[in-house]
């Protein structure tokens, strides 16, 4: 991927983040490890592992708000699985992760993939691009109707977070993983467009 490819999206996605207050850049860069240990309360409820829960939590993500991923992850482990009330695909791989299977070798697409990585990691690793965080990339809104993330464009997408990252942390004099910036901006686009927090409310 070229400089002069990467260089845009870099930049939108360094001028939003810099709109942040030390707040929101806190509470962003915060996320994953609160979805981490929203993982972990439900594996202790459930006597299994972080790793099986932040597993579901991500089979179960596509089209989903965080809110209503939560508490249908909640709602399949209290049941011991599902067969129906969502995606078929979906609650097939969910299934095969409670009964012990490989969280990785289940697990299909690089938003969910890296949504997993991004929860079990605490935020270390991953980068979980949506159409909000790929219209950051942009530096405009694609609302329902964006191109589809083929690897080439996710790839991109990692790549420019990642840069951003770097940059960010030499100018804040602070460690910012790529997650965490996506976190961060993922965030405030959903403030500026999408009514932030409206759709966030679950039970565990």
């Amino acid at each position: 991927m070229s400089k002069t490819t990467l260089a845009p999206k870099t930049r939108n996605i360094t001028m939003l983040f810099r709109q942040a207050t030390a707040a929101e850049i806190e509470e962003g860069a915060q996320w994953y490890r609160d979805a981490y240990e929203i993982a972990g309360a439900l594996a202790v409820k459930n006597g299994t592992t972080v790793e099986v829960a932040a597993g579901i939590i991500a089979a179960l993500s596509p089209l989903q708000s965080w809110g209503a991923n939560v508490n249908l992850a909640a709602r399949f482990m209290a049941a011991g699985g599902l067969s129906e009330g969502y995606l078929k695909n979906g609650l097939a791989k969910a299934n095969q992760i409670l009964k012990g299977a490989q969280v990785l070798n289940v697990l299909s697409g690089l938003k969910v993939r890296n949504f997993y990585l991004g929860i079990a990691s605490q935020g270390t690793l991953g980068v979980c691009l949506d159409r909000h965080s790929w219209s950051v990339a942009c530096g405009y809104r694609f609302g329902n109707f964006m191109p589809t993330l083929t690897p080439k464009r996710y790839a991109a997408g990692v790549e420019a977070y990642t840069r951003a990252a770097r940059i960010l942390s030499k100018e804040y004099g602070e460690e910012f993983t790529p997650a965490q910036v996506q976190a961060v901006t993922w965030k405030l686009y959903r403030r500026m467009y999408w009514s932030d927090g409206a759709f966030d409310s679950f039970t565990i």
